[in-house]
């Protein structure tokens, strides 16, 4: 009962909450992030030229192109069956990249059958 009322994502929230109002009244020191903090340049943010995600663009679809679109539909349609059960899922997932499936096609075979997880809001 308590779960589906969200009483512990409630007294989480709520302990976050009061943590976080001690560090910044310095109630709470925390070295490094209220006090004794040290002035350093901020890192160099990694920027990635976006030829980048149109070359992986292209080697994603030669990829496509050259593996069997059959028998990988075949090794997630059995991960998808053994997702269902309570097989262990590694084998099925060796398979599915053994023939090329891509992370992305493995994660929506089981999405299809554990759905997602959305958080309820609490208020």
């Amino acid at each position: 009962a308590a779960i589906e009322r969200s009483y512990p994502q409630r007294e989480i929230a709520e302990a976050s909450y009061r943590y976080q109002m001690a560090l910044d009244k310095k109630e709470k020191i925390m070295v490094g992030v209220n006090d004794f903090v040290s002035e350093e340049k901020p890192l160099d943010t990694l920027q990635i030229h976006e030829s980048v995600a149109h070359r992986q663009s292209e080697r994603l679809s030669k990829l496509r192109a050259m593996r069997s679109k059959e028998e990988v539909t075949r090794l997630l349609n059995a991960l998808r069956t053994a997702a269902e059960g309570k097989d262990n899922l590694m084998p099925f997932i060796f398979d599915a990249v053994k023939s090329y499936a891509t992370l992305g096609e493995i994660c929506d075979a089981m999405r299809d059958v554990f759905g997602t997880y959305e958080e309820v809001a609490i208020t």
